[in-house]
């Protein structure tokens, strides 16, 4: 325990000593970074100034000032998948919605602007009209050589909140770049309206023939609900529930009045009275009429009108059944008629989708490099550089005043040498 304090006064004094054996490093060789330095940033200042005044094409010139006008594009997604999909959506039709989504496309008009502006189709256009090949010089692979060029000169930056698609174009020459940058623009706006309208029409297409199947099958229900209500005499089967159920009900009550009627008057008369024979052919005839009504009548057939009571559930779940599925298929059949109206509308007039809001202007400032920025990094760099050289340099210089190391030093320059 007596001994730890003065252990860790020890390593505070190592340290100390450790901090100041890189101080004094530093300052034994402050003239080697100071100079380093100091010429670095010399050099690097001068190229700056050259690179400034030399032409952009000059041999030397690695650092030219590079122009990039820029276009600015609003682009609008196509409304007819989202209108349809809020027609079809909330509803059974659910599935509906991607079925037809799905068919008429789902790239988004953004997608497909920027798709265009960076194909081979516009680039070869480009490279075709500025002639790259010779403006570039270009000997080897020159159509992969002019893509290539356009695409890493070409910039692109669409802010999804706005819907605005930025495209710019950089190079040295800031009337060319522009020229570029405008007609690449005049191209994307001609490829973009082609495919949108070739787009529209598959839709238009798509849905007339969905619609045209949909009103074929819109008949069929129709037909079957028709068929059943001839052939069971429905038309609507609640109300006729309800009258018959109160028919049978007023037929079992009067059944009731004649027999406690027949059994006071078989209490006065004989059997054989024609008025307790008249009363009892009526009843008779009434049960007959009660049976029939509730199993139907012997003679029931397609053409009768008439609904026994026993198949009335049946019958009002196939009555039912058919009802909705005519429903369902004139849902669908009206969805795929306001779609196609959609479509329609989008074909009339699809100009709202790419408007062209800034044209390029020959830019009068440069957009890069910054020379003072790279003047910095270069000389901080330099001067770590210097740093780390100067602590190489300085344990070198140890090693070499200690012997036992020294002799080290000499065996590993011997095995590396290529001497035997």
């Amino acid at each position: 325990m007596p001994n730890e304090p003065v252990r860790a006064e020890a390593q505070v004094n190592e340290d100390e000593i450790s901090l100041m054996d890189l101080v004094a490093v530093i300052a034994k060789r402050w003239k080697f970074i100071f100079f380093s330095t100091f010429i670095a940033a010399v050099l690097i200042l001068s190229y700056s100034v050259y690179t400034k005044k030399a032409a952009p094409d000059a041999m030397f010139n690695r650092l030219p000032d590079i122009f990039k006008p820029e276009v600015i594009v609003r682009l609008q997604d196509s409304s007819s998948s989202s209108t349809l999909q809020s027609i079809l959506g909330g509803s059974e039709l659910g599935l509906l919605s991607g079925l037809v989504s799905s068919g008429s496309g789902g790239n988004s008009n953004a997608d497909l602007a920027q798709a265009l502006i960076k194909g081979n189709i516009l680039a070869d256009q480009i490279a075709e009209e500025f002639n790259f090949i010779e403006l570039f010089d270009i000997k080897e692979n020159p159509r992969s050589t002019s893509r290539r060029m356009f695409s890493e000169n070409l910039t692109t930056d669409f802010d999804s909140a706005t819907g605005f698609l930025t495209i710019g174009f950089e190079s040295i020459d800031p009337v060319f770049a522009t020229r570029v940058v405008n007609r690449s623009l005049e191209l994307l706006e001609e490829r973009f309206r082609g495919l949108t309208m070739e787009n529209i029409t598959t839709k238009k297409v798509f849905l007339s023939e969905r619609l045209l199947d949909q009103e074929n099958l819109l008949q069929k229900s129709q037909d079957k609900l028709i068929e059943f209500q001839k052939t069971y005499g429905i038309f609507n089967i609640e109300a006729q529930t309800e009258a018959q159920i109160v028919e049978i009900t007023g037929m079992n009550s009067e059944l009731i009045q004649k027999e406690v009627e027949l059994k006071g008057l078989l209490e006065k008369r004989r059997d054989a009275d024609p008025q307790v024979k008249r009363l009892e052919n009526d009843i008779k005839s009434l049960r007959q009429l009660i049976d029939a009504k509730t199993t139907g009548f012997q003679d029931f057939s397609s053409t009768s009108d008439y609904i026994p009571q026993n198949k009335l559930p049946e019958l009002s779940a196939i009555f039912t059944y058919l009802q909705q599925d005519v429903t369902l298929q004139a849902q669908i059949y009206f969805t795929f008629k306001s779609q196609l109206e959609s479509v329609r509308l989008e074909e009339a007039d699809n100009s709202k989708q790419f408007q062209i809001i800034e044209t390029a202007e020959v830019p009068e400032l440069k957009s890069k490099p910054s020379r003072a920025k790279i003047c910095m990094i270069v000389t901080i760099a330099v001067m770590f550089l210097a740093i780390f050289i100067s602590f190489i340099m300085e344990y070198i210089a140890r090693i070499k005043a200690d012997p036992a190391e020294s002799k080290k030093l000499d065996e590993i320059k011997k095995s590396l040498s290529l001497r035997k």
